[in-house]
């Protein structure tokens, strides 16, 4: 499977999806939340209470993260996020492929900033949407910007990967001004913070309306500038997997998200050239097997770890990225019977 793998990627253009699962278990996965969230039987106050349940579990905790507070789980998560991108860019740095550019697309419906903050302290490019210095602003044409490095002695010139970090349900870091119609850069989480402020009085539901996410539940939006951003990140997420000689992995990721379901098994039926490996959290693959059987062109694969074993992060790291590495720098050319270089 990592021979596999390897060789796809060397010629494709390289997407992953992620989702909460990838953020176990310093922040836990609510797999109720959208069902309880969506029940027209609950009440307000019921409604509130799972919000704040929410909130407690899934987004909180972000504050320890940008905060640098000593966890635990919080250390080893931010580790394996650390690692995942090092050996990503590890496995761009060696690809031989040079006409494909070294982007990889992050598509993740988590709005916690794990990944922002793994990438800033590794020193790693990436793009999250926002320009500027001292008040940066969101704005999708920010995506897609090729990285390059001049050598200072020499004229050499050459491409640097880097990671475009596209978050379909919005994010923490995410800050609306009204007056600008705008959404600046809340590198302190201030709305968070807001949040947190109010868990116990009665201007939670107003100050939790201020983040901008998408709820996890059928209506999904609190407001339209978060409807149009969640449209208009999934048509991305859509046009580039119809690239020739695409590549999705996904991870963490259960698709309870119905349109980026429906959408990803549609343009697996467009793009016969999309390869699409899902990596089961367990052994149990229920909820992958009618994406990967309605595919008329088998081109979904799902991939489940051994017994005993789960596929979080940090398993992912060593069973398969890791091993990509290790491929690519130990390929016997059978012509000559010794490694190449």
């Amino acid at each position: 499977m990592v021979k596999k793998i390897r060789k796809t990627i060397e010629s494709a253009n390289i997407n992953f999806l992620i989702g909460s699962g990838l953020s176990r278990p310093f922040l836990e996965v609510l797999n109720d939340v959208e069902i309880f969230l969506s029940d027209s039987q609950k009440t307000s106050a019921e409604i509130t209470a799972k919000k704040k349940e929410y909130f407690n579990k899934v987004m909180v905790g972000n504050l320890d993260i940008i905060n640098d507070t000593s966890n635990m789980n919080k250390d080893d998560v931010l580790t394996n996020y650390k690692n995942f991108y090092k050996i990503l860019n590890n496995i761009l740095l060696k690809r031989e492929n040079s006409i494909l550019t070294k982007q990889v697309n992050i598509f993740t419906t988590n709005v916690d900033i794990f990944s922002e903050k793994a990438l800033e302290d590794t020193g790693i490019e990436f793009n999250d949407g926002f320009h500027g210095r001292f008040r940066p602003v969101f704005s999708l044409s920010n995506f897609k910007k090729s990285y390059f490095k001049k050598s200072l002695h020499y004229e050499n010139t050459s491409e640097i990967p880097v990671f475009n970090i596209l978050k379909l349900h919005g994010s923490l870091t995410w800050k609306y001004n009204k007056a600008a119609n705008k959404i600046f850069l809340d590198c302190n989480l201030d709305c968070v913070k807001k949040v947190k402020a109010d868990l116990s009085n009665a201007d939670f539901d107003k100050s939790y309306k201020e983040l901008i996410i998408v709820n996890p539940n059928k209506e999904k939006f609190e407001d339209t500038l978060v409807k149009q951003y969640y449209y208009d990140l999934l048509r991305i997420y859509s046009n580039e997997l119809e690239k020739e000689n695409c590549l999705l992995f996904v991870l963490g990721f259960s698709f309870a998200d119905e349109h980026i379901r429906d959408l990803t098994a549609r343009v697996a039926d467009s793009n016969p050239t999309l390869k699409t490996y899902i990596f089961s959290h367990g052994t149990s693959t229920t909820i992958y097997d009618n994406l990967r059987d309605e595919a008329k062109n088998r081109n979904i694969e799902i991939i489940v770890p051994e017994v005993g074993k789960n596929y979080d992060l940090k398993t992912l790291n060593a069973d398969i990225f890791e091993k990509i590495i290790a491929e690519s720098e130990d390929v016997v050319d059978p012509a000559i019977g010794i490694t190449a270089p």
